[in-house]
């Protein structure tokens, strides 16, 4: 061996030293030795990196809206001032209600606007979950759960302006041609009758202009509904209505009779919003 080698130099090891030489450790790792992470350290690094990423999930799904319970509800397409559509989005007195009593208890209104017939038949076949506005009679006890009474409305008669048509009982109809909403029901008296002619029509629009072009002489329909048409048509100089209404009705939110959990959750609403007179305040702003 060379007189000051220090080994650093395969050439200074002794060709006899191979033990030596396969214990030799490198001088740089001596002089710069890997830096080692304790293994507590990267125990603490993994629980906390863990806790970080629940920590982000759990905040994700809090911040996320609760997924919706959506209810099917049928109504007239255009009935105002109780249910139409105004700028793409359905209102008037009866929706506002409606909508109302399925807030309080946590329910988004999918509205499916219809003929009159076809909102008949899509609760009596079970189609949708709520469907207004009806008035209690034993067809309709026996084919949902009425719910209300949310408001009383007149039934009347409507007359060209120069007619000379009275109105104080059902006598007075007699051989006349009267325009009425098909599937709609009126009094027990009037649906009855045989002593005039019901000319049935899709909707309370069509009864009402075919009262202007002379094919009917008279129609029956709610007296809001009637004089919101002959206003919104600029016709209410040809028209008029008789001042005895054929009745004072009663008017009710209709559940499917299969569906009786949600027609007792929706009765609760009501009741609730009746009490407190949420309905009532939503009635007087829609009646001024």
């Amino acid at each position: 061996m060379r007189r000051g080698c220090c080994f650093t130099h395969e050439a200074c090891i002794p060709q006899n030293s191979g033990m030596l030489a396969r214990s030799m450790v490198p001088v740089s790792s001596i002089l710069h030795p890997p830096k080692r992470t304790a293994p507590i350290m990267r125990v603490l690094g993994t629980v906390l990196g863990c806790a970080a990423t629940l920590l982000v999930a759990t905040l994700i799904f809090s911040a996320a809206p609760a997924r919706a319970e959506n209810w099917l509800v049928a109504s007239e397409d255009f009935f105002p001032p109780y249910n139409f559509t105004l700028r793409g989005k359905r209102t008037g007195m009866d929706t506002e209600i409606v909508e109302a009593m399925l807030k309080e208890i946590g329910v988004y209104p999918v509205h499916r606007p219809m003929t009159w017939p076809e909102v008949v038949r899509a609760h009596d076949e079970n189609e949708v979950d709520v469907a207004f506005q009806f008035f209690t009679s034993p067809r309709r006890l026996e084919r949902g759960h009425l719910i209300g009474p949310y408001r009383v409305g007149a039934t009347v008669l409507m007359v060209r302006s120069n007619s000379d048509i009275g109105y104080t009982g059902i006598e007075d109809l007699r051989g006349l041609r009267v325009g009425v909403v098909e599937g709609f029901e009126y009094t027990p008296e009037f649906d009855k009758s045989q002593l005039f002619e019901r000319v049935p029509s899709s909707s309370s629009v069509v009864s009402f202009r075919r009262l202007l072009l002379g094919r009917v002489d008279a129609i029956a329909g709610d007296l809001q509904v009637l004089k919101y048409l002959a206003d919104s048509e600029g016709r209410t100089a040809s028209v008029k209505i008789l001042p005895k209404p054929l009745a004072m009705v009663p008017r009710y939110i209709s559940v499917p009779k299969a569906r009786a959990d949600k027609a007792e959750r929706l009765r609760a609403a009501y009741e609730k919003l009746k009490k407190d007179g949420t309905i009532d305040a939503i009635v007087r702003n829609w009646d001024r």
